[in-house]
């Protein structure tokens, strides 16, 4: 049994239109060769699939099991072609993207894939959430095709890079917390309470690099540090976009900071292997984050 792409195309178009006149217009044929597609698919498959006593055929029990494997195979055609013009067109087949939780908003990184989706449909796409120096180092390791992450000093000579925003942060505590009854907050009323930190895994304990305090306790996740600060267990540096909502309900306090006393951004980069910006993919997410990032600076 031989069946074609064309008679399986002409069923499941009549089954979507209603008719085989609607089918025709759609497909762009005449409704005599529509008809003729489909009385060859059932004489090919041995059933009738459509009930055509009523004024709009409907489908039988036959064509009715058979709908959802037919529909299956012209989607796996039509993908094939799709997946094929986009090789031709040096589209990459997949990518991925390792960003840092602290670097954009979530708001602004959704409204990115809700756009990749729609010009790269057939691009698997990874996604991977790396904190701290964790972005770049998979980015070195060639896990992934680009970075976001807050800015460092300085990256490898393979890189290239663009800086696209800045993220502001201050210091905050819980409602209930002792530092939060404090007019005006030293480093050495800081020191005697938990600093709470970011880190990755690569990373992990960085006893020497605080100024502000001995106790210092790290997480790899940004929900894991904003959980802690609620609870209570220490102070931490946070990006305003991640704290926005527990500011405004009072949940969290601002601290008063001697050392600091306005918001203070860090430079987000995006990052990628200077030799292979070369896939539209890549290209348009380069050109997307910095527009996204300019937004939200």
């Amino acid at each position: 049994m031989q069946l074609s792409l064309e008679q399986l195309e002409a069923f499941v178009t009549a089954v979507e239109t209603g008719s085989f006149s609607a089918a025709a217009r759609k497909l762009g044929k005449a409704q005599s060769s529509v008809s003729g597609l489909i009385n060859n698919l059932e004489i090919d498959t041995g059933f009738e699939l459509f009930d055509r006593s009523k004024r709009s055929p409907t489908l039988t029990k036959e064509g009715l099991a058979l709908l959802n494997d037919i529909k299956s195979v012209t989607k796996s055609h039509n993908n094939l072609l799709r997946r094929i013009d986009n090789m031709i067109e040096d589209v990459e087949t997949e990518i991925s993207f390792a960003y840092d939780e602290f670097a954009l908003p979530e708001a602004y990184l959704l409204k990115l894939l809700e756009e990749f989706d729609q010009e790269f449909e057939n691009t698997s796409l990874l996604l991977l959430c790396s904190s701290h120096n964790q972005a770049s180092t998979l980015l070195k390791q060639g896990k992934v095709d680009i970075a976001l992450s807050l800015s460092k000093d300085d990256y490898p000579e393979e890189f290239a890079f663009k800086g696209v925003a800045h993220s502001h942060y201050c210091t905050v505590v819980s409602k209930n917390h002792p530092l939060a009854k404090l007019n005006s907050v030293s480093p050495t009323d800081l020191s005697q309470y938990r600093h709470i930190r970011v880190t990755d895994s690569d990373t992990g304990f960085r006893r020497f690099d605080s100024q502000l305090s001995s106790k210092i306790w790290y997480s790899n996740s940004a929900a894991m540090l904003l959980h802690s600060v609620q609870a209570g267990l220490g102070w931490a540096d946070l990006p305003l976009t991640l704290i926005e909502t527990q500011l405004k309900s009072g949940e969290l306090v601002r601290l008063p900071t001697c050392h600091q006393s306005v918001t203070y951004p860090h430079c987000v980069d995006i990052i990628w292997h200077s030799q292979s910006a070369n896939g539209k993919c890549l290209q348009w997410l380069i050109k997307r984050l910095t527009q996204l990032g300019a937004q939200s600076s």
